[in-house]
This record gives C-alpha cells, sequence and structure tokens, in this order.
C-alpha cells in the first residue's frame, strides 16, 4: 500500500510540475554548437552545418537561450584549435546554477589502443587528419576533462558522430516515479552524452530528411515535445537518450543506434521545460478531493487483487545476457544477447546474429542489432533464462 501512496504523491507532484519555470532551475543556458561539412583531409558530410543551424534555431527560439550565450562553428571555423578554445572558454563563463549544451555533428574515429587493449573515441575537426588522430582529432577524453572542470549544475554533449571508446561511467537514471523525483534530478549534478552510434557505425544522412537521422530525430523530440513521453511538460536527458536510440534504430533499420553514458556517478538530469499548449490537466484547477478519491480507489482495487490472489506481473522471463537464443522471424539463424533495456514500448534486447556454423571467433556475429523481446526464442539445453525484474532493472 506504500508503494501506491508514493505512486499517486509522485503523480500529483508531476502534475504541479508543469507550473515550472526554467528560472527555477537554471541561472543561465549556454551552449557551443558544431557543424562540419566541408573537411580538408577526410569526406565532407551533406547536412552537418543544416543540423548544427536547426540545432541553434531551437535552443533559442523553442528553450529560451540567450543568443549571446549560443556560440556557432561552422566548417573553416571549428578547426581543432578553435573547437577547444571555445570549450574552454565556455568553462569560465559558466556558473554552478548553469545548463550547457555541447552539439557536435561531423565525424568521428576509433582507434584501438595498444598493450591495455579498448578503444578511444576522437571528434574528427575540420583540419583533423584520420590517419593522424592523436595530434589533429579531439579525443573523448578531452569531453570528460571539460565535465570535469566545469562548475555548470547539468552538462549534456549531443554528439552526431559514431564512434568506439566512450569513456563514461553509466546510464543509470532516476525512474520517474521514485519520491521526489524532480527535486532530485534538477539539484544533482548532471554529466550526461548521447551519441548517434557505436563502433564501425556510420552516421545515416538523407535527402528526404535534410539531417542526419540522429538530428532529425532530436529535433522532433525536442522541438516537437515528442520525447515527453510521461507527458509531464518536462523533457530530461534520459528521454531524449531514449527517444533517438529508439527512433533512430527504427529510421536506419538497426543500421545505426545511439549510445547513452554519464561522465559521473551522479544521477542529475539536465531538463528542457516545453513551451507548447498548456495541457487540459493545466486547464484546470486541479481538486486535492479527486486526486485523493483516485489514490484510494487504486489502493482499494489492488486490495482486491490481492485477496483474489490475482497476481501482479512485475517481472519477465527474458534470455540472459552471454546466452544464445533462436530468432523467431529465421530459425536458421542463432542470436547472442548481449544486454537487455527498457524501452517506452516494452523489454527489448540488444544483440547479434550468428554469421557462420560452428565458428567462434567475434568476426562470426554481425554488428549489434534491436531485437524485440518475442522475437528471442529458447534453445532446448543451451539457452539460459532469467527473470528480469521491472523495479530494479536486473536479470536474477
Amino acid at each position: 500500500m506504500v508503494k501506491y501512496i508514493q505512486y499517486w504523491l509522485v503523480c500529483i507532484h508531476l502534475v504541479f510540475a508543469v507550473d515550472l519555470k526554467t528560472s527555477d532551475v537554471y541561472d543561465n543556458s549556454w551552449a557551443l554548437i558544431v557543424g562540419i561539412n566541408d573537411y580538408e583531409h577526410v569526406r565532407g558530410l551533406n547536412y552537418a552545418v543544416e543540423d548544427a543551424l536547426a540545432m541553434k534555431n531551437m535552443l533559442i527560439n523553442v528553450y529560451g537561450f540567450s543568443r549571446n550565450n549560443v556560440r556557432v562553428l561552422t566548417n573553416g571555423e571549428a578547426t581543432g584549435s578553435n573547437i577547444k578554445k571555445a570549450l574552454h572558454s565556455l568553462v569560465k563563463s559558466v556558473g554552478e546554477n548553469d545548463r550547457v549544451v555541447f552539439y557536435f555533428a561531423g565525424h568521428g574515429e576509433t582507434e584501438t589502443l595498444g598493450l591495455e587493449g579498448g578503444d578511444m573515441g576522437f571528434l574528427i575537426p575540420a583540419d583533423g587528419d584520420a590517419e593522424d588522430l592523436y595530434l589533429t582529432a579531439i579525443p573523448m577524453d578531452e569531453l570528460k576533462r571539460i565535465s570535469d572542470w566545469s562548475k555548470a549544475k547539468h552538462m549534456l554533449f549531443l554528439v552526431d558522430a559514431c564512434y568506439g571508446g566512450l569513456a563514461a561511467m553509466n546510464t543509470r537514471s532516476l525512474a520517474s516515479t521514485s519520491p521526489n523525483y524532480l527535486d532530485n534530478i534538477t539539484e544533482d549534478i548532471s554529466r550526461q552524452i548521447i551519441t548517434a552510434g557505436g563502433k564501425e557505425e556510420q552516421v545515416v544522412e538523407k535527402d528526404e530528411w535534410e539531417h542526419s537521422a540522429f538530428t532529425k530525430n532530436l529535433l522532433s523530440g525536442l522541438k516537437e515535445k515528442r520525447a515527453d513521453y510521461n507527458d509531464d511538460g518536462i523533457i530530461t536527458g534520459a528521454e531524449i537518450g531514449m527517444y533517438v536510440q529508439e527512433k533512430v534504430s527504427l529510421d536506419t533499420d538497426n543500421f545505426q543506434t545511439p549510445q547513452m553514458r554519464r561522465f559521473t556517478t551522479h544521477e542529475g538530469e539536465i531538463i528542457f521545460i516545453t513551451k507548447g499548449e498548456k495541457k487540459e490537466e493545466q486547464e484546470k484547477e486541479l481538486d486535492y478531493q479527486q486526486i485523493l478519491q483516485a489514490m484510494v480507489l487504486q489502493m482499494s482495487q489492488q486490495t482486491q487483487n490481492q485477496n483474489n490472489q490475482i497476481p501482479v506481473n512485475d517481472n519477465q522471463r527474458v534470455v540472459k545476457p552471454g546466452s544464445i537464443g533462436l530468432y523467431a522471424k529465421d530459425p536458421t539463424k542463432d542470436v547472442m544477447i548481449e544486454s537487455i533495456f527498457l524501452r517506452p514500448s516494452g523489454l527489448a534486447y540488444k544483440g547479434k546474429f550468428k554469421l557462420s556454423i560452428g565458428a567462434s571467433d567475434d568476426m562470426s556475429w554481425s554488428r549489434v542489432v534491436i531485437i524485440e523481446i518475442d522475437d528471442v526464442l529458447e534453445i532446448p539445453g543451451e539457452t539460459i533464462t532469467g527473470i528480469y525484474n521491472y523495479n530494479t532493472g536486473t536479470v536474477d
């Protein structure tokens, strides 16, 4: 019963959260936006500059960023030296109660490290050379250092480039049904990064979109408020990440899958308060008695279910990460499950298809793709299963 009281209190809190103003959370908003179509040493892109300018206009016109606090570097302006100088200047300008957005649209590259193994990701500036990354490109460690040096409360790095070696901590976020959720995410520090894809993936651009797949969906998620999954008038960094991950994967037929990480163990969230038309709930004067009555009714129904021994499905049987299953749409294909994640539409796997029967090395598996839970079948005697716990996000 306590669980349901907390749930309804959070619902009440979220309904009233629509009155929150950006100025209640941040003193200032800053952005550094980089877009590069024309490169000196690598092939060019078609829509990176257009993507960057669209991001600038959205932040200013939709989310109230001051034009004086938004700096844009495109093509020849976006040299490695200029980008680094702009980042360091930004760090010096921001205050402890500010938010910062860094957006980069261009090429990314991955370099395999030596003795210790692993990968290092790089952003390639306009004068960068993919054959000489260490001297001409910007390592991801640089973004990590910038995030460490900055006094800003919330920082969001949006990288429309694909690379591996993402030097970040985790993907953990507070559940939106946690008590004091809004206070916790706005008061705690946040260093979040969302990238267009991983190692060996490529940025997808299409003339019909006039954008890359990543920025197309980033814009629709923020500008059109489609990333506001819980419909509370607030879009969080985690919601942006979930939205682009799902939509880009669909648009590119799993050719490109955005990645979302944090640079710290803090669980704050950068937020964007939408300016759209008032929701029906906002236009009414909410009656606390109605809310309390609904809460009592919900608890009463739960008690009745318990008395009637109606099970509450908080768990789901899944194939454990590291185990193999059978692809339901093509029973000749084995699937190696790498991880399980929760989307707004439900659980899904990230996994690889086996490309050749009997081979066991890494080269015998496809790139990572997203697969629906119901599309992976158990192989008797081989598949290891477990129970996915929706409350903890773990598989037991």
